[in-house]
């Protein structure tokens, strides 16, 4: 009977944390590259207790691997948009001076200088530090994510580089998804840099969440749900009559 509860709890579990991932998917399907996360993974638990150790029960968990299946492409035609396609990953600077990955490209200057995404980290360059544009400064990015910049106003007719993007070349099965939304290698190890950046100027990548998707799986969710609360109700009308069984047999 218990083994019939635990499985029921599980499950119950699981579409929980599914139904949050799907919440998720549905509040970013317009945020600029997002990628969703895959359903689930599954692992094997003991259960310690009275009796022989073989209490094993297989429980479904959120994964936190990202689907890094390209979202559509935008064209903008804004000098400061930016898109990859790919496994390729912009490097970024997180408050605590971390170093984390995004796809997103919507980058805009703040008043400090600092080149950022629409989330406000600031970007990475390729030697690792953040990117400051000069003041008054026309910028305009590369194909190969050199920024270039060009004084408005002034005497310089031609835009000089003042640094390149960390683009880094990503596997997609270490790709794991941050509780700040970014992007971390699954064995904390920095993604080496890509060799030949794409990065294409003017446009953005669009959410891979597909909104209509995630509102079947939510209902479908739901449906589960309904089944495993149906469960649990049966196993304790039979755990009842288990019990009026045996007051009947003493």
């Amino acid at each position: 009977m218990d083994r019939l509860i635990f499985t029921s709890l599980s499950g119950q579990k699981f579409i929980d944390q599914r139904v949050q991932q799907i919440s998720n998917e549905i509040a970013n399907v317009s945020t600029v590259g997002f990628k969703r996360a895959y359903a689930a993974a599954t692992e094997a638990y003991r259960y310690d207790g009275d009796g022989f150790q073989s209490r094993f029960v297989s429980v479904v968990k959120p994964s936190t691997n990202v689907d890094m299946t390209a979202g559509p492409m935008m064209t903008t035609g804004r000098a400061l948009d930016v898109a990859l396609t790919g496994n390729q990953l912009f490097a970024v600077l997180t408050e605590k001076g971390e170093l984390a990955y995004t796809r997103r490209g919507d980058l805009s200057v703040a008043a400090d200088g600092s080149l950022r995404i629409g989330s406000g980290e600031q970007m990475a360059s390729d030697a690792g530090g953040p990117i400051n544009v000069p003041d008054l400064s026309e910028i305009k990015i590369g194909p190969d994510g050199t920024v270039f910049a060009k004084q408005v106003g002034g005497d310089a007719v031609v835009f000089q580089p003042i640094a390149r993007l960390q683009v880094v070349e990503a596997d997609p099965t270490q790709v794991t998804l941050r509780t700040d939304g970014l992007y971390d290698a699954q064995n904390r190890q920095a993604f080496p840099l890509a060799e030949t950046p794409a990065v294409a100027s003017g446009a953005l990548e669009g959410s891979n969440a597909n909104l209509f998707s995630s509102l079947v799986d939510m209902i479908s969710m739901s449906r589960r749900y309904e089944m495993q609360v149906k469960v649990l109700k049966q196993a304790s009308d039979l755990a009842e009559r288990s019990h009026s069984l045996a007051r009947i047999n003493q």
